[in-house]
């Protein structure tokens, strides 16, 4: 039986710092670095970040920080924390900051509070400020997060923190393949590659729609990485696994039509080391040469986690935003429109012809009876009375969602709406589609900017309330964030 997957988080790799000047208790700074050490101890001990991580200590000086700047950017670090024990020198932030390697490796700040004595101990957070001055001047987003170190609130910061450096790290990693460009007149769904690749790192390759006829056809499929194949014997076992545990309304036929074209989309995918992938899944896919819609193996694609992101109708600026819902919640984010007026009610309808994902859909129906977890005939007929085949029919599985849209403003900055909300069976509203529909106390505000900005009718919805996490991730990236 197909379940969904966890989605393979990178852990970071992390350079920690600690800095303080001469002066100051000595015993303060003891107990500060004493504690900053067993906190990086059991960051590595509990696997969250990678076992190459660094920390340097403790820096007094302009030329110990270049020393270290150097030795961190030869570790390739992913996310950096510079720990202030005491007031710090001046110029080791500053020499790290500007380092020409560590450009655009995001950096925090930490100190913790002054400690509870008659004496001034520390000054520490003073630190902080004179080092977020810097930051600002230079232009250097930084986060500054507060002690006590290795206190609950501190650990859960520190945690959002490796999450969202995890995400960046895959975004400057990832390799997005465009399988056939967008349908006339998604105009939202093409965006400037070179611009994505500044910004969030991203590469993206083409497949001309020919190649995938081909693998179809011949079961193969050659790339960067070499050849991928696949038999009819797999396809029936994809068929037969698709059966198992949901209800299933289409005939044998169109299910191992729908497996067919799931391995030959893997095949490609994994030919070419593809983390992400936009399909162009109408009109051609629906012709005799394929005749079958992409829905559910794309659904199926992402779902394994043999992707981040799976986006329809060639949209992948738009894979962008759904690979960051799935790597910082460890599932799956789904691809979804806006379907209604998002004004007229707090329960924003977010749904799409059928990108379902097998195991990732609500195990009962909501008020209105609508299915869950059903492979059904394709309920929205593109091709005027043709059967375009089977997709995942249901709500998503009830519980807190983060609505996330991706845009390119006209200025050429980026922008990012998200918000927040949860779809429960009371939420559903039991149309034939695969959706969330969410309750959002903002949603007048959402549809203000969603028009007012002249964000994309796509999105993508992650698992979880993520607004938070993006915010931060879009401080280190330089992206406006507007969270609701």
């Amino acid at each position: 039986m197909f379940r969904i997957k966890p989605q393979p988080r990178p852990t970071p790799r992390i350079g920690l710092v600690i800095n303080s000047i001469e002066a100051f208790n000595p015993e303060a700074k003891d107990n500060a670095e004493r504690a900053t050490r067993a906190f990086y101890a059991s960051l590595v001990e509990s696997k969250q970040i990678d076992p190459g991580s660094v920390i340097i200590g403790r820096l007094f000086g302009p030329h110990e920080a270049m020393e270290a700047a150097d030795q961190l950017a030869a570790a390739c670090v992913d996310l950096i924390l510079i720990v202030n024990i005491a007031f710090p020198n001046g110029q080791v932030f500053l020499t790290i900051a500007t380092h020409p390697h560590l450009a655009k490796t995001p950096i925090a700040v930490v100190a913790d509070p002054e400690p509870s004595q008659e004496e001034w101990a520390s000054n520490a957070w003073c630190g902080v400020i004179m080092n977020n001055h810097v930051a600002k001047m230079i232009d250097r987003p930084i986060a500054s997060v507060p002690g006590p170190v290795g206190s609950k609130p501190f650990a859960a910061e520190i945690a959002r923190l490796i999450r969202v450096a995890g995400t960046i790290k895959h975004l400057r990693r990832s390799f997005i393949g465009r399988i056939g460009d967008a349908p006339g007149g998604f105009h939202s769904a093409s965006g400037d590659q070179l611009a994505f690749a500044n910004v969030f790192g991203t590469r993206m390759d083409t497949v001309d729609l020919s190649a995938v006829i081909d693998t179809h056809k011949t079961h193969r499929a050659k790339g960067y990485l070499g050849e991928q194949t696949f038999t009819e014997d797999e396809v029936k076992e994809i068929a037969n696994e698709l059966k198992e545990g949901r209800k299933v309304e289409v005939d044998d036929e169109m299910l191992c039509n729908s497996a067919r074209l799931y391995l030959t989309y893997r095949a490609i995918i994994r030919a070419n080391g593809y983390t992400a992938a936009a399909f162009r899944c109408w009109p051609e896919q629906l012709e005799p040469y394929i005749g079958i819609a992409t829905c559910l193996p794309a659904g199926l694609l992402v779902g394994q986690a043999e992707l981040t992101a799976a986006a329809c109708e060639g949209d992948w600026p738009m894979s962008v935003a759904q690979t960051m819902g799935s790597i910082l919640s460890g599932v799956a984010a789904y691809f979804l429109d806006f379907v209604n007026y998002t004004g007229g009610s707090e329960i924003i309808q977010l749904g799409h012809c059928g990108i379902g994902v097998c195991g990732a859909m609500a195990d009962k129906p909501g008020k209105c009876g609508g299915p869950c977890d059903t492979i059904a005939v394709h309920p929205v007929i593109r091709q005027a009375g043709g059967n375009i085949g089977a997709t995942v029919i249901g709500q998503f599985a009830y519980g807190p969602k983060t609505g996330i849209c991706l845009m390119q403003k006209r200025d050429g900055n980026f922008a990012i709406l998200s918000f927040q909300g949860e779809n429960t069976p009371d939420t559903a509203k039991g149309l034939k589609y695969s959706g969330a529909d969410l309750l959002v106390p903002s949603y007048k505000e959402v549809n203000r900017v969603v028009l007012d900005y002249g964000f994309p009718h796509h999105l993508a919805v992650g698992v979880g309330y993520l607004n938070e996490d993006l915010a931060l991730m879009c401080k280190f990236l330089g992206v406006e964030h507007i969270g609701l």
